[in-house]
């Protein structure tokens, strides 16, 4: 099992239609080797579903988190609201 985790890098991506929820990721900060896996979440919201897909493809593309080591699989959930 690792041992604490120091964040080097954490930049998001954001913009309109796009939400973070995070509690204490940031860049500088501190992680123990006991932390929930959900360092942030991203919410995209748009009109429609294909406009929330290409948002929150673009979020994620922007993320940069460095200095946290995760394990062999990494999964990404992905939860679109579209407003009719």
């Amino acid at each position: 099992m690792p041992g604490w985790m120091y964040v080097q890098v954490f930049r998001t991506g954001e913009g309109m239609g796009i939400r973070l929820d995070s509690a204490s990721a940031y860049a500088g900060s501190h992680i123990s080797p006991y932390y929930d896996s959900l360092l942030v979440k991203v919410i995209a919201h748009a009109r429609d579903y294909e406009s929330a897909c290409h948002k929150m493809a673009r979020a994620l593309a922007e993320f940069r988190i460095r200095g946290v080591k995760v394990h062999d699989c990494c999964f990404i959930v992905l939860h679109v609201y579209c407003v009719v």
